[in-house]
């Protein structure tokens, strides 16, 4: 780097630069010792130690930060209008929430993917509604959006990802149905393959359980000398857990944790309440404490799945198989416990009685039955969309009939070349569909690239938005301000500090 760094003043620039990255990409405002521990540590790796002094020369006031920041921004913007030109084909997550200051902020992801089988997963951009926020508007903020910001027509749209509110999916005036109408032919469109179990966990009746385990993490975190009491027992007593959580209800995987701790900690709650002024009788019901077993094993299972469909650089079809693997052990579960095996609920079976296990079996495995059923409900795939996700992930696997007809003789091929189907058992699907023939398999590639480039899950907008409420006094910045954090904060692309440094050379010395 250093060859394109040609004088001192260029290195204190590069140091701001990176410095202001570091501020941005942090998601919040330092505090005076970690900013300057951080500065420190950039500054002598870039400026050498015995130059420790010239720190003092770098301009980090406020407005100079700001700049950087927004200059760091624009250059990603760059880089990202410079690959979605290369794009096959791609497709969006949108998602719309308020924030502190009750303005609704609409945040849009690109997906693409090119011909190398490369994937790009950027922020676009982030709209401030601050009028109505119904189809319509979302609409025309997204067309707005992607032609503003990246000059993207949507020719090569696949399909779009929501949060399934209804001014996303609405069937008449949802923002996507209107994108259709604009496109002028149908996309995908789709729920967020993580949101959707959630809602499905709502058919478990249990708030009769969840309310009282609320109501007492909340008596007893909520006065500041009862926790310390409390925390103060627990170390006395040696228990497993340090302190119970609070439920926190917008996180999908705080009622699970929640749940878990207050089970550990379940003896050790009843016998600091005892003496209490207030009392819960549930603690002492039987038939209470077995819901609470099992409503605690089922969330578990249902956090499992969660953090499963959470983990990076997934396709849209291993997500798709995750929960159709989850359906079918939801049936084992079903069978089992209609026989009053509870192998596979581990606090049922460490604290109902044996004798129990059938009468309470055949009661849990109903609730099991009503979770499958909205799995089902929500979840189940159509014959086609079955066997374009299975065609994808194993093409060797499905009947070349069952495939479109401009498919057939491809398939039927690719299934006769032992070859290529080592190559599908050896590598990842990234280089088994760069492998193939590009003019023998051409119909073949043009339907992966097409699955490839298509979100799964609104899940990278959920964690914007968790970095937008991070950031300290956010809802003093401006729009623009706001909007050049977050694509710092969220990009997966590297800054080009060396014509960062370049333009601000040239723009000192005219």
């Amino acid at each position: 780097m250093d060859k394109y760094l040609c004088t001192e003043n260029d290195k204190l620039t590069l140091v701001s630069f990176q410095i202001s990255k570091e501020i941005a990409a942090a998601g919040k405002c330092f505090t005076e010792g970690e900013f300057f521990k951080k500065c420190m540590m950039i500054a002598v790796s870039e400026l050498c130690p015995e130059k420790r002094g010239i720190f003092e020369n770098v301009s980090l006031s406020h407005m100079t930060v700001q700049r950087r920041i927004a200059d760091i921004s624009t250059n990603l913007s760059d880089q990202l209008k410079q690959r979605v030109s290369e794009f096959c084909y791609y497709s969006l997550a949108m998602e719309e929430s308020t924030d502190l200051k009750d303005t609704a902020r609409l945040l849009i992801f690109i997906r693409g993917i090119d011909k190398n089988f490369e994937i790009t997963e950027e922020f676009v951009g982030m709209c401030s509604m601050t009028g109505h926020t119904t189809g319509k508007e979302i609409s025309n903020e997204v067309i707005k959006c992607m032609n503003d910001k990246l000059g993207l027509d949507f020719t090569n749209l696949v399909a779009i990802c929501t949060d399934g509110a209804p001014a996303m999916c609405g069937k008449n005036v949802g923002a996507v149905t209107l994108l259709e109408e604009f496109i002028g032919r149908q996309i995908i469109k789709h729920h967020c393959i993580i949101h959707q179990p959630v809602l499905c966990s709502k058919v478990l009746k249990f708030e009769h359980v969840m309310s009282v385990v609320v109501s007492i993490v909340n008596y007893i975190r909520s006065r500041g000398l009862k926790h310390r009491t409390f925390q103060a027992f627990l170390e006395g007593v040696d228990a497993e857990c340090s302190d119970l959580i609070y439920h926190t209800e917008v996180r999908w995987l705080s009622r699970g944790r929640v749940l878990r701790h207050f089970v550990a900690l379940k003896e050790e709650v009843a016998k600091f309440l005892e003496n209490g002024p207030i009392k819960f009788p549930e603690l002492e019901n039987e038939s209470w404490n077995q819901d609470l077993f099992f409503f605690c094993d089922i969330t578990a299972h249902l956090n499992y799945l969660n953090i499963k469909l959470q983990d990076k650089n997934q396709l849209i079809f291993q997500m798709c198989a995750a929960v159709k693997a989850f359906k079918m052990k939801l049936k084992l579960f079903r069978s089992q416990l209609s026989k009053g095996e509870m192998y596979h609920f581990p606090t049922c079976a460490q604290h109902i009685p044996q004798h129990k296990h059938a009468e309470l079996g055949e009661k849990y495995a109903k609730h099991i039955n009503l979770l499958i059923e909205e799995f089902d409900r929500r979840l189940t795939l159509s014959k086609e969309e079955d066997v374009q996700l299975k065609l994808i992930e194993d093409p060797f696997s499905v009947d070349p009939e069952d495939v479109p007809l401009d498919l057939q003789l491809e398939v039927t091929e690719l299934q006769c070349s032992a070859v290529y189907r080592n190559k599908h058992r050896a590598s990842s699907l990234w280089d088994f569909y760069k492998s193939l023939d590009n003019e023998k398999y051409k119909n073949l590639i043009e339907v992966a690239l097409k699955m490839f480039s298509i979100f799964g899950s609104t899940y990278i907008c959920e964690q914007a938005f968790s970095i937008m409420n991070k950031i300290k006094q956010h809802s003093s910045l401006t729009d623009n301000h706001l909007e050049d954090i977050m694509k710092i904060s969220t990009s997966d692309m590297t800054p080009e500090y060396n014509k960062l440094v370049a333009e601000k050379r040239y723009t000192i010395s005219h």
